[in-house]
């Protein structure tokens, strides 16, 4: 079953089966995670420097009526078009882990991820992702 049916599978009835092959799915499947490349800075020589490494890639997060920032993740590249119809958008090739590995840092301030935000708009909040981790 693929991703995007199970999500819909479980948005329509979240049964503790669906939930399960939602889960197995979830842990398998790669997203698209929408950056913003940032320009690096100039030495006098001409060359570019970083303050630190990976400071030139900022993720884009998406806030909701409350103001609560999630970390956006696309299924597909239809799926980010959706969002923003910007055939030039960076994004990084990110698992659930890789996601969830962000929202357990100490310097963490967003609530969770949410999948395909502008069609099927499932939510993982960290709670949810703390469960399938066991952190």
């Amino acid at each position: 079953m693929p991703l995007k049916s199970a999500m819909q599978s479980f948005l329509d009835d979240p049964s503790p089966k669906n939930e399960s092959k939602l889960i197995n799915l979830l842990l398998k499947a790669d997203f698209l995670a929408p950056i913003l490349m940032l320009s690096p800075l100039a030495k006098p020589d001409g060359n570019a420097f970083y303050e630190e490494e990976g400071s030139n890639i900022k993720f884009v997060i998406l806030e909701n009526e409350n103001d609560e920032g999630f970390y956006p993740a696309f299924t597909s590249k239809n799926e980010l078009l959706k969002w923003r119809n910007d055939t030039e958008q960076e994004v990084l090739n990110l698992r659930l882990k890789d996601y969830a590995n962000m929202l357990f840092s100490e310097q963490n301030r967003y609530k969770g991820v949410v999948i395909d935000a502008f069609s099927h708009s499932l939510v993982l909040d960290i709670e949810f992702l703390k469960a399938i981790f066991k952190e």
